[in-house]
């Protein structure tokens, strides 16, 4: 397994080579930003729960130390029913979504603006507009992924489903536990383990729990929001990858790389194979699509810019004559000096 993701990892990184060209050391670098991001997910957001988990079953450990009773009763629900609004995940995991998807966006829009940067500098035209331009960019884009919705529900609002889920679910456990008169301490470690290990690894230590929890609660309390999360990281990285290309002068076209991880053919083929006359997989300005195209989507879009030296050379040439370039002279004017 840790070959096959070694080897598809390596696919991935030579096909943006590949596409970028002379340009291979910005992808390079926007792409180990976007897979450390990623990487440093599951056990951030993990901690979440883990952090909600221990919390109750802290209280649960205090409440019978402090005379509750020897098995769950009646009278621990209302003192943990207080823990587990005062864990407050919805707010923590939107708090690091937040996080997220700033980091995802930057990540997005550093190949482009990179290869701007190095085109501006070579050029000697003025820094400061580009700078405006990252600002406004970036920002632009964080709120665009803060407004979609999905299902006629905003990003905070599933946030907050998945905090409120995963709420439910301890509230469950502890319910069950009062019902059936469960030593507080056995239910404290079985909460403690199941925000660390999931569901199914508890059948053998608490079998006639397992049994009565049935479907009841997911067999990985947090696997849902990881998916959220994921999923909102990857659309956020898209999101600035297009955005920054369509304020790049010599930015022709996105080009869609599937992932080499991509046991089974879906619409990823479809939009990697496209063909608008540009080369396999590349759409035009204006129509590129937008990542990931399903949950734990691991395909990437990466720009397409016309060729380093053939750019640099129409720069000069503008530079001299302005008039000499008309694309050039209409994105100096409409689109670089007009940056607020």
């Amino acid at each position: 397994m840790a070959d096959y993701a070694t080897e598809s990892a390596r696919k991935l990184l030579q096909e943006l080579k590949m596409t970028a060209g002379k340009y291979a050391i910005f992808a390079l670098s926007a792409r180990k930003k976007y897979t450390s991001l990623m990487l440093n997910q599951e056990p951030e957001v993990r901690r979440i729960f883990m952090k909600a988990g221990d919390q109750v079953s802290k209280e649960i450990r205090s409440l019978r130390n402090r005379g509750y009773g020897s098995r769950l009763n009646d009278r621990y629900l209302e003192p943990l029913m207080k823990t587990l609004r005062e864990t407050n995940i919805p707010q923590s995991l939107r708090e690091r979504m937040n996080q997220y998807i700033i980091k995802g966006v930057d990540a997005g829009t550093s190949y482009s603006f990179d290869i701007t940067r190095l085109h501006i500098s070579s050029a000697k035209i003025p820094v400061e507009p580009l700078e405006r331009m990252i600002f406004r960019t970036n920002k632009q884009a964080v709120d665009a992924m803060w407004a979609r919705s999905e299902n006629g529900l905003m990003l905070s609002d599933r946030i907050w489903q998945k905090g409120i889920k995963a709420r439910h679910s301890m509230t469950e456990i502890i319910q069950d536990g009062i019902k059936n008169g469960e030593d507080p301490v056995k239910t404290a470690r079985f909460i403690e383990q199941y925000v660390r290990r999931g569901k199914k690894t508890l059948s053998g230590d608490y079998p006639e729990m397992m049994e009565r929890m049935g479907n009841r609660i997911p067999s990985d309390l947090s696997y849902e929001a990881l998916r959220l999360v994921r999923t909102e990281t990857a659309a956020a990285f898209g999101e600035g990858t297009i955005a920054a290309a369509r304020v790049s002068p010599s930015y022709t076209g996105m080009k869609w790389v599937l992932s080499g991880a991509h046991p089974k053919p879906d619409i990823c083929d479809e939009l990697a194979g496209a063909d608008h006359g540009m080369g396999r997989g590349v759409w035009p300005v204006g129509e590129e699509p937008h990542m990931p195209a399903h949950p734990n989507c691991l395909c990437v879009l990466i720009s397409v810019h016309e060729d380093l030296d053939l750019f640099m050379g129409r720069l000069n040439q503008w530079t001299k004559n302005p008039s000499s370039q008309p694309d050039l002279e209409d994105w100096y004017e409409n689109v670089y000096s007009k940056v607020a």
